[in-house]
């Protein structure tokens, strides 16, 4: 999973990335950058998400 690394300031690939959930609700994949080891955080689209906006496109 491709993710920002705020030290690198660059996109790279998320290493281990593992999925939890935060105390809001929102779920996040938490990993580390391959490169200096800082970890990365990534927050993932809610579910249903894409179909409502598919729809949304739909009707215009």
């Amino acid at each position: 999973m491709e993710a920002y690394c705020v030290k690198c300031k660059a996109k790279r690939e998320m290493k281990n990335p593992k999925t939890v959930t935060t105390k809001n609700g929102r779920q996040m994949a938490k990993g580390t950058c391959p490169v200096c080891g800082t970890t990365m955080n990534k927050f993932l689209a809610k579910a249903g998400t894409a179909a409502g906006a598919e729809k949304k496109a739909a009707k215009k």
